[in-house]
């Protein structure tokens, strides 16, 4: 037995249990089982349709949910496996330099249309769980690079809800069928929201549920690596981004894309429908809906605030605030290193000695009501940190040499 097949008999006996007894890991491996099928070719789905489109021709539901056929025309062979719900890079609308980043990103399908967009000073990064996915990806780069004159994408390994991307790094974040297969949606979203820039953007193409699917359709293995069990209700999409910090929140649901999949005979569509309350279809359910929003611009990660020049400023202040000079004279050298400005050094030197001052000025308050006129308040207070020199002077140095903080 081969190794995909092994992954896949490993899937099948976790689609037998019941969604109650699975984890959040054992529900990732049904995922990366079945589409690590649909990668290697040996079958067009783990539970033999087509990943989320069933076995329906995948130029005919690219083209059906908005993407251009020039733009199919010059993609690798085999990055469009029938794998989308909708076209986040037209909703999109890149620019050139953009650093965008597409969640579950397969065979490259959007990557490399992205790729074109953002041109040569912008960056499309890739994520995908399944290796196989991600093998099938990088053999398609060369082919692009080729076509396009363009060395601006590469894929990485990783989970949607640990992201292997730095802090507030990215213009915009794709995603095309994906986050509903995750167990964890309220991670995905923290994730993309702490990847993006201040003012960056999410575009994604997404199934949601208009209302909770039935028991039995929950169940089905199938529905689950066709991206329908996992489905979200759209208000619970809704509160997910409010939590994660995201603003002008645009939700627009499609249930045509539904009604294709069924008007197309899709297997997995038509074994769902069958499935259902009688008098319901698919539609009543299950919708493709596409997702905007925004990280506001003036929000950012904890990380990406607490900068080393910050954390260098901090210690000035825990410097003065504590009088330890080899403390001041070592961290305002980094801070100059670090291009910080004498102005913001006056400036986090007088806020520490204002704070440190606080509890003496207080209790001069008070004696000075006591006292009332026999009180005389000392002329006024040092202001040695007003102005420092490009250097800690000579003199500091040498009264300081060979002293630490303890």
């Amino acid at each position: 037995m081969d190794e995909t097949a092994e992954k896949l008999k490993t899937g099948e006996a976790l689609f037998n249990m019941k969604d109650k007894d699975k984890s959040d890991e054992q529900v990732r491996e049904t995922v990366r089982a079945g589409y690590a099928a649909i990668a290697t070719g040996s079958q067009s789905s783990c539970c033999g349709g087509g990943g989320c489109c069933g076995q329906v021709d995948p130029e005919r539901l690219a083209k059906a949910v908005g993407y251009d056929a020039k733009a199919l025309a010059n993609l690798p062979e085999g990055a469009n496996m029938g794998l989308s719900c909708g076209n986040p890079v037209a909703i999109a609308a890149l620019s050139e330099g953009q650093t965008v980043v597409d969640l579950g990103s397969g065979g490259g399908f959007d990557v490399f249309q992205a790729g074109e967009k953002v041109k040569a000073l912008g960056r499309v990064i890739g994520i995908d769980m399944t290796p196989e996915m991600l093998a099938k990806a990088r053999k398609n780069v060369e082919h692009y690079r080729q076509h396009t004159s363009l060395s601006n994408v590469e894929f990485r390994l990783g989970e949607i809800e640990h992201l292997p991307v730095a802090d507030a790094s990215v213009d915009v974040v794709l995603s095309n069928c994906v986050i509903n297969l995750s167990p964890d949606k309220p991670q995905v979203w923290r994730e993309v929201f702490r990847v993006l820039k201040p003012g960056g953007k999410v575009s994604i193409s997404d199934l949601a549920l208009l209302k909770p699917l039935p028991e039995n359709i929950r169940e089905m293995a199938a529905a689950l690596v066709g991206c329908v069990a996992g489905a979200a209700l759209v208000e619970e999409t809704r509160a997910m981004l409010e939590e994660a910090g995201f603003t002008s929140i645009l939700l627009t649901p499609n249930p045509n894309y539904v009604r294709s999949m069924q008007d197309w005979n899709d297997p997995l569509y038509q074994q769902i429908a069958k499935a259902l309350p009688k008098g319901e279809e698919m539609a009543d359910y299950v919708v493709s809906l596409s997702i905007e929003a925004r990280k506001c611009a003036g929000m950012q990660s904890s990380a990406s605030i607490f900068t080393n020049a910050v954390k260098e400023l901090v210690a000035i202040g825990a410097a003065i605030g504590s009088n330890c000079e080899p403390c001041f004279k070592f961290h305002y050298n980094e801070a100059l290193k670090l291009g910080v400005s004498k102005g913001d050094i006056s400036l986090a030197a007088k806020t520490a000695q204002n704070v440190k001052e606080a509890p003496a000025r207080s209790i001069l308050k008070l004696v000075g009501k006591c006292l009332g006129e026999q009180f005389v308040e000392e002329a006024a207070p040092c202001r040695c940190f007003d102005a420092p020199t490009e250097e800690v002077p000579a003199s500091l140095a040498a009264k300081t040499a060979g002293k630490s903080c303890g």
